[in-house]
């Protein structure tokens, strides 16, 4: 009992909220709803979310940076775009999904360039890059969907491990790498160290801009897998894939603890929390009848909470 209490003692205050919520919700489901507990369900919940979730991931780090990706949105749709292209012109499937990655990862190092030589905030240049790919993915596209990929494509998406999905397996993988990467790789440990003086951090040795070159490519990279594993779930491309899915992927991601004002705070724990938050509080709502419109509604109001909570949680460790 006393280990439990020491470690609720040292869990942080938001995500101590969260677990609480998650816990609330899924008894009050439970018993309004016997399908919500169920492994059906949780697939449905989880196909539904979890693009997101993984694009949450590298935007983690970016926020941790002191930083910001909104160009995500924007990348999602081309790496599919590309992938269901590249498909379509006969190129090897693990050839193309490395064409598509490498493209992503190029738009986050771009981004993270154009910060550093224009010297303007990041949600200016990644603001910039999303609604330039967005135009880009209209006109490649021309407002049509891709379809009629190739079988041996589709197959592969069908494929499952343990009973778990491919891209659902493809999102523990990467959490669990992302996990254990910021809790024991010295590099990325230097994320919060640059998010929380980045000054200081080139004092001491850390070098700034290769920390924030990293975090883009990242967040870039992730994006792209995004995009590749929506072409294979799908089994087609649009340049409408994932409208306002940057807003979300920011929520889930402060819902998890990351501080959206100052750098050097927020955990990957607390984004794949914040992830699973939004996915059973979309999937209640379907499951609720409530409109889908209300789902932003409700986006919007997380936003809000989950600063305005950060920053009183941070407030009062300052006074202490």
């Amino acid at each position: 009992m006393n280990v439990l209490m020491r470690a609720f003692g040292k869990m942080d205050r938001q995500m101590g909220v969260i677990i609480f919520l998650i816990i609330v919700i899924s008894v009050v489901m439970a018993f309004n709803n016997p399908y919500f507990l169920t492994v059906g369900n949780f697939e449905v919940m989880a196909s539904c979310f979890l693009f997101e979730a993984i694009m949450a991931l590298g935007m983690t780090f970016v926020i941790v940076s002191g930083g910001i990706d909104l160009s995500v949105g924007g990348v999602f749709p081309l790496s599919a775009i590309l992938m269901a292209m590249l498909l379509r012109s006969g190129v090897n499937y693990y050839l193309a999904m490395l064409i598509v990655l490498v493209v992503g990862a190029t738009i986050g190092f771009i981004n993270n360039e154009l910060r550093r030589v224009l010297n303007i905030h990041p949600m200016i240049v990644t603001m910039a890059m999303l609604l330039t790919l967005r135009g880009l993915n209209l006109a490649i596209t021309d407002g049509r969907v891709i379809s009629g990929l190739p079988s041996g494509f589709i197959e592969m998406a069908n494929t499952t491990v343990m009973g778990l999905s491919l891209p659902m397996v493809t999102y523990l993988v990467l959490a669990v790498v992302c996990l254990v990467l910021s809790k024991g790789q010295r590099f990325l440990l230097h994320v919060y160290f640059v998010g929380g003086n980045p000054t200081a951090a080139e004092l001491s040795g850390v070098r700034v801009e290769r920390i924030y070159r990293m975090v883009y490519m990242l967040s870039g990279l992730l994006a792209g897998v995004a995009g590749v594993l929506a072409t294979m779930v799908y089994n087609s491309a649009s340049a409408n894939f994932g409208q306002g899915v940057e807003l979300r992927v920011i929520t889930a991601v402060a819902i998890g603890g990351a501080s959206l004002t100052r750098g050097g705070i927020g955990s990957i724990e607390g984004t794949i929390l914040g992830s699973l938050f939004l996915a059973m509080i979309y999937n209640t709502f379907v499951m609720s009848g409530v409109s889908a419109y209300y789902q932003d509604v409700f986006t919007g109001l997380m936003l809000v909470i989950a600063v305005v909570l950060r920053s009183q949680v941070f407030g009062k460790k300052s006074e202490q």
